[in-house]
């Protein structure tokens, strides 16, 4: 696989997959996607193929935190995957003839002021579906954030920690798998003075450092990821924020993630954590 090339790997969440009793070539290209609805946009590889998968972090605030109550965001996430597919030939080969894989993992979080912080519980399921083989899964995820944003010399900085627990129960022969982590992170942004039509370009930083309490292990591959891990990259987007009806369009980034052997480059779509 060409990493530099596509410019679009993951933090490489598994390897190649090593035999398994029960389990089909599906099911194993099935698991190693599995957790992409956290982990985000990039390649995954197995058996020799690779899934292209594109993160969309919707979100829709239905309301702002007050002394009435806290805020409430609808959590809206979808993951769609395409196998072999280099974005790099659209012109000539065009768009897929169709979607690979789909997750669907909406939910609800809260916002609760603390100060200059806000805290920000979670929840979230819903389901993967695989298009080339007759594999499902149902995923999870509960955590909580703590998060304060600040505006300094121009700049406008977002500072985040918080703790995910995220797992996928398969349908047939696979076994289910979770993952425990710890992130802390910063994000800066500020503008350009470069406008596209009525917005301008904003510009931002950001860096993340990840601890895997409890690994994901990849139920067929058997092969952990780095406890920690270390990414940092850059962002663009407008100011104000381009929206299709009521649906803020995702930001797009690049980064590279440290972790060893699985170092790699990946695309970010939408908020880089």
């Amino acid at each position: 696989m060409n990493r530099a090339a596509l410019l679009l790997v993951l933090c490489g969440l598994f390897a190649a997959p090593l035999p398994a009793q029960g389990v089909t070539q599906s099911e194993r290209e099935f698991a190693n996607y599995s957790f992409a609805h956290e982990l985000g946009s990039g390649l995954y590889e197995s058996g020799g193929r690779v899934m292209q998968i594109y993160r969309l972090p919707f979100a829709w605030r239905y309301r702002e935190a007050s002394a009435d109550g806290p805020g409430i965001t609808l959590l809206l996430p979808a993951t769609l995957g395409f196998f072999d597919f280099d974005p790099t030939g659209l012109v000539q080969h065009g768009l897929p003839d169709g979607i690979d894989s789909f997750s669907f993992v909406p939910g609800i979080g809260l916002d609760i002021p603390r100060g200059a912080w806000h805290v920000m519980p979670f929840a979230k399921v819903g389901v993967a579906i695989a298009d080339h083989a007759d594999v499902s899964g149902t995923l999870y995820s509960v955590g909580a954030y703590n998060e304060s944003v600040r505006q300094f010399a121009g700049w406008h900085a977002r500072l985040r920690s918080d703790g995910l627990y995220s797992g996928v129960n398969h349908r047939g022969s696979l076994p289910s798998d979770d993952f425990l982590r710890w992130r802390n992170a910063a994000e800066a942004a500020r503008g350009l003075d470069l406008r596209m039509g009525a917005r301008e370009l904003e510009g931002g930083v950001f860096a993340v450092l990840d601890w895997y309490l409890d690994p994901p292990t990849g139920p067929v591959t058997g092969i952990d990821i780095p406890a920690v891990q270390f990414e940092a990259g850059v962002m663009l987007g407008t100011l104000p924020e381009l929206k299709w009806r009521r649906l803020p369009i995702p930001r797009i980034g690049l980064s590279y993630r440290f972790a060893g052997e699985l170092s790699a480059w990946r695309l970010v779509l939408g908020a880089p954590f």
